[in-house]
């Protein structure tokens, strides 16, 4: 199943991974976002509603997310094991009226890390988003709109088109707990929310682990993540939050062999050294979170 996966995704740039989340995590996490803007606004400031560093800010919350092993293990199979957090960000988009709706989509785009495709070849990303939205996804609620193969094709729309349907666009209808992963090159964009309640959505922004991160990872909540990741030989751990002690070497391996051939191998290696598994079913159990 996952093979298939991975082989959807380098063709269309995109994947559905169904289930990811339970709806009781999704629950949490949208009834908790008012309480996490409430706790970042100072007295008289405007509400700031699109979260960052969350992990940092909340990492019994989010840490469960960001580490999800599944997202993981496909990210790693299509950069390799060089997954790093670029940026964790939580927003609720709004509903607008429909006679307020200027158009259908909220503006098309291609991501942080990504460019505009040479083509037709397929290049492993810089950057995957892995989008999970906290309520299913219907045509009022808005669906995602994603241009399949535009991760491979130099497909340009012009600024005045930007939120106009495309004619080559595939609507895409998550429901709560499923995770969309996106090529950084993808072209894609939201809808208008015309439903009558909010569209929470989490995006977590994976690069790879010589790029730089968006995210503060210096805060002492992910400090103290690293020290426990430090202690079990957790490099996938410590990758994910800037500390990749294996990347000098395998980036100047000599590349004799396939990148997946040689990324499995590291991947195994990886799994191999760490002496404690991650627990992030029943929670955190084994991370030094005692403190956070």
């Amino acid at each position: 199943m996952m093979d298939e996966k991975i082989e959807f995704f380098k063709e269309n740039g995109y994947v559905v991974l169904e289930g990811v989340f339970e709806r009781s995590q999704a629950e949490t996490w949208r009834a908790t976002y008012d309480d996490l803007v409430a706790r970042r606004t100072l007295p008289g400031q405007e509400a700031e509603k699109w979260l960052i560093d969350v992990v940092e800010g909340e990492p019994r919350l989010m840490l469960p997310a960001v580490a999800n092993p599944t997202l993981i293990a496909f990210a790693e199979r299509v950069m390799g094991p060089f997954v790093q957090l670029d940026n964790l960000t939580f927003f609720n988009f709004e509903p607008v009226s429909k006679e307020d709706d200027t158009g259908e989509a909220t503006g098309w785009h291609r991501d942080r890390w990504g460019g505009l495709p040479a083509g037709p070849q397929y290049i492993r990303p810089n950057a995957c988003n892995a989008i999970t939205y906290l309520q299913d996804l219907t045509d009022e609620r808005g669906p995602l709109r994603l241009v399949p193969g535009s991760h491979r094709a130099a497909v340009t729309i012009s600024d005045d088109r930007r939120h106009e349907p495309h004619p080559d666009e595939r609507l895409v209808y998550p429901c709560v707990g499923d995770v969309v992963i996106t090529h950084c090159n993808l072209l894609h964009s939201g809808t208008r929310n015309l439903s009558e309640a909010s569209r929470h959505f989490i995006s977590i922004y994976y690069n790879l682990s010589w790029l730089k991160h968006r995210d503060n990872h210096d805060g002492p909540n992910v400090q103290r993540i690293l020290q426990d990741a430090r202690r079990r030989e957790d490099r996938r751990t410590q990758r994910l939050f800037g500390v990749d002690n294996q990347l000098f070497w395998r980036v100047n391996s000599g590349h004799m062999l396939p990148d997946e051939e040689m990324w499995n191998t590291w991947i195994e290696n990886d799994r191999e050294v760490l002496k404690e598994e991650l627990n992030l079913e029943g929670g955190p159990s084994c991370l030094c979170m005692g403190n956070i």
